[in-house]
């Protein structure tokens, strides 16, 4: 098969993989936290990013409105206003004069503590994954001193970044989802060795089908906490229009998808951004040589599919 990629192509399936790695890690917790609401997961991320102080600095806390997280994640106005008010009465947000905010006695909770610790573990892993395997880190000037905030943040934005650039080829968020999990369930051989990981980073080496490991719908389904039931009819389209393939009864991401001209575009601005995103981190203190010495806790293990 003919590959067409633009000369001296940057490592944009290696870094797909481990975003899609990252991506499951956080949302098999987040999804279930949530009671199975993937928009309630997405929008309380963006009002949380947008409005904590997560060093508990004093002061007024900022807030954001229902028609600005509308904006910025062009989805419909009443939709978003109905999982505001939703969160609002759960307890995970406060109202304030223009809008909300996260409500910080329920981030400072043990369970919530723990949640982001693993969101900023899982951004540390996807770090030292990417160096693991020869990418470059940006060079970054002047810092400042590291807090583990950035982290969250930067897997947050991270996570934000691959919606917004998927928003032609995934319209719908679930679908997206879905399309990660079973991308990270198909990579795990790849993601797990250095060498192999680099010899197939950019695309143009398409890996043997031993080294991709096909994954059943009933496993992706309770990675994620997910009826099994909405999983399969939500897999329908992406069979359909070319995104996954069955191997008897289980899935593959097709790579003949992945190399058409339109998806190659959009994970180079995907890496584009995400470069960006290192570099601010960096910016922020982050040891992007030495990855590894951020670990709250340590390397988060892989959602199961077993």
């Amino acid at each position: 098969m003919s590959i067409r990629l633009p000369l001296d192509p940057p490592p944009i399936r290696l870094m797909t993989r481990l975003l899609a790695e990252l991506q499951t890690t956080v949302l098999a917790r987040a999804i279930r936290m949530f009671d199975g609401d993937l928009d309630r997961v997405t929008i309380f991320a963006v009002i949380a990013r947008d409005t904590y102080p997560f060093d508990a600095r004093a002061g007024l806390a900022p807030t954001v409105s229902a028609h600005s997280l509308a904006m910025s994640l062009s989805r419909p106005y009443e939709t978003v206003r109905r999982h505001v008010h939703a969160l609002v009465d759960a307890g995970w947000c406060k109202r304030g004069a223009d809008g909300v905010h996260a409500n910080h006695a329920e981030i400072q909770s043990p369970d919530l503590t723990a949640f982001l610790t693993l969101v900023h573990d899982a951004a540390v892993r996807f770090v030292a994954d990417m160096a693991r395997a020869g990418v470059p880190m940006p060079e970054v000037g002047t810092v400042r001193p590291y807090h583990h905030a950035a982290g969250v943040q930067a897997a947050i934005d991270l996570m934000l970044a691959v919606i917004d650039t998927n928003r032609r080829a995934h319209a719908d968020w679930l679908e997206l989802v879905l399309f990660s999990t079973i991308y990270a369930a198909n990579s795990r051989l790849l993601n797990a060795d250095r060498e192999l990981a680099w010899h197939y980073a950019d695309g143009r080496k398409e890996p043997p089908s031993h080294l991709r490991q096909p994954v059943r719908t009933s496993a992706v389904a309770r990675a994620l906490g997910l009826p099994e039931a909405t999983v399969r009819r939500r897999l329908v389209r992406l069979l359909d229009d070319g995104r996954l393939e069955r191997i008897g009864k289980k899935l593959l991401v097709s790579e003949a998808w992945l190399n058409r001209p339109e998806a190659i575009d959009t994970s180079t601005r995907s890496f584009s951004t995400v470069r960006l995103l290192l570099a601010r981190l960096g910016v922020n203190g982050f040891p992007l040589h030495d990855p590894a010495r951020a670990y709250l806790i340590g390397r988060p293990e892989p959602v199961s599919f077993d």
